[in-house]
C-alpha cells in the first residue's frame, strides 16, 4: 500500500476531526466541506481496492456500482434532497400503477 494513500487519509481523517470539533462553521457549509471530505476518502479506499486487492473483474464492477450508489445516497442524504426523490417515486409509481389499472 502507498504511503502517499495512508498519508492522504490521515490529513482528511485529521481534517474532518478538526472541522467538526474546533473550527466554527454554519451548519450548511459544515455539512458541504463533511461531504467533499468524505467523497476523497471513499475515492481513495475504492482505489486502494481496486488497485491492491486482487478479484475477479466482474465482482470488482459490481463493487463500484455498489460503493457509487451507496454514495450517491449517502450525498443526497447529507445536503437532504433524499427525501423528495423517493416521495417523487413513490408519485411516479403510484401513477403508473393507476395508469395500468384504469386502462384495464
Amino acid at each position: 500500500m502507498p504511503i502517499m494513500a495512508v498519508l492522504s487519509l490521515i490529513v482528511v481523517a485529521a481534517a474532518l476531526w478538526l472541522l467538526n470539533a474546533y473550527i466554527p462553521l454554519a451548519g450548511n457549509m459544515k455539512t458541504i466541506v463533511n461531504v467533499v471530505l468524505v467523497l476523497i476518502v471513499v475515492g481513495i479506499v475504492l482505489w486502494l481496492i481496486n488497485t491492491y486487492i486482487p478479484m475477479a473483474s466482474s465482482i470488482k464492477a459490481i463493487l463500484n456500482i455498489v460503493v457509487v450508489i451507496a454514495t450517491c445516497v449517502g450525498v443526497l442524504q447529507a445536503v437532504g434532497l433524499w427525501p423528495p426523490i423517493v416521495r417523487l417515486w413513490s408519485n411516479v409509481r403510484h401513477r403508473i400503477s393507476d395508469d395500468a389499472h384504469s386502462t384495464q
